[in-house]
């Protein structure tokens, strides 16, 4: 959504890119915390998720541009409880497939993803920014009662607790995958938050265009997450549908940095979210059959608050978001290497078993 409503919101409160990289900070910041707070109590941590996103999004509606730095951390906040909480409770009901379902999972996000930018167009038209923060609050507050309803009544199995050491320790030799993860979803906050704004700037031809760069890129998530939750990962392989996609990430926000053409930047994005779609899913996976606890998601959630901010802060020293996009781009290269590592040490220290499907 920040992604979406980033020109207009920088038009409105005259914000330079990394003022506007900030804002983004601010709200992945408030995510990877959020996935700290996620307790034992999965269904707790929900509620608590949803009701700090209804608040915050009707402080929003009446609110100005001071006072939305911080009201953008505390929706990120909720967001990093809400999506923290949802992914362990998936990972718990469905350990014996828990990489199919979490692609699941990932795909009914993305599907989302892909459709907000066209539902937030009417306000964006009709400047209606504070409409669309109350719809918000409707939608959340809705959710809120939903699983106070539904979820509350069913007796969770005991957990251990998320944040307490265990003595299932992370592994060492995992480490390059974590940082792996990170990269991963730095790159899909970076692009997601800075296509629009990058579209638009390349050729000027209205926010529609503009944010239909965006929903492309989510387009492309949901159609491979989606894939990829059916039996068609079996049939590729983790490990594989992992080589593929790194290959393709780097290679699609290569060519956003090197095209002009609209048109290309379209197809880029697509691509670029075709490739990226099964990635982080595919990574949970792997960290989650040695550890499924909170901090798994609050250290990976690092990497979508500092590469956006890094990408708008390059921008606007140098003076172009073409060069800004030099940050998902390195991370991109880096998540090859970093594959190559960290499965050479998983096959190093006897553990193969984690390449199978």
């Amino acid at each position: 959504m920040l992604g979406v409503l980033l020109p207009a919101l920088a038009q409105s409160w005259s914000l330079r890119d990394d003022a506007a990289g900030f804002l983004f900070f601010l709200q992945f910041s408030g995510s990877a915390l959020g996935a700290v707070f996620t307790g034992a109590d999965r269904v707790l941590s929900l509620m608590r998720g949803y009701g700090l996103l209804a608040a915050s999004s009707c402080a929003l509606a009446f609110t100005g541009p001071r006072a939305a730095f911080a009201l953008f951390f505390c929706l990120g906040l909720g967001l990093g409880m809400t999506m923290t909480a949802t992914s362990l409770l998936f990972s718990d009901r469905w350990s014996d497939d828990r990489a199919a379902k979490l692609e699941a999972l990932n795909f009914a996000w993305s599907a989302g993803a892909a459709t907000a930018p066209m539902l937030i167009l009417p306000f964006l038209a009709a400047a209606r920014l504070r409409w669309l923060f109350l719809v918000l609050f409707g939608l959340f507050l809705a959710l809120l009662a939903w699983v106070w309803l539904c979820e509350t009544r069913k007796q969770p199995r005991a957990q251990e607790d998320t944040l307490q050491p265990s003595g299932r320790s992370f592994p060492p030799y995992l480490l390059p995958l974590l940082i792996l993860a990170v990269c991963s979803v730095g790159v899909e906050a970076s692009l997601s938050g800075w296509l629009a704004t990058y579209s638009h700037r390349a050729a000027p031809q209205g926010m529609a265009r503009a944010a239909f760069a965006t929903s492309l890129f989510w387009l492309g998530m949901v159609l491979s997450r989606l894939a990829f939750s059916t039996r068609i990962l079996a049939k590729v392989g983790r490990y594989a549908a992992l080589h593929i996609a790194l290959w393709g990430v780097a290679a699609s926000v290569a060519l956003l940095i090197g095209t002009r053409s609209s048109t290309i930047i379209l197809l880029a994005s697509g691509t670029s979210g075709l490739c990226l779609g099964p990635t982080y899913p595919l990574l949970l996976s792997y960290l989650l059959e040695r550890t499924a606890r909170g901090w798994i998601f609050a250290v990976v959630g690092t990497g979508s608050a500092v590469l956006p901010w890094l990408t708008g802060l390059l921008s606007a020293h140098l003076g172009s978001l073409r060069y800004g996009l030099i940050a998902p781009c390195g991370a991109a290269a880096a998540m090859i290497l970093l594959r190559w590592l960290g499965f050479r040490r998983v096959a190093a220290e006897g553990l193969a078993a984690l390449t199978r499907p």
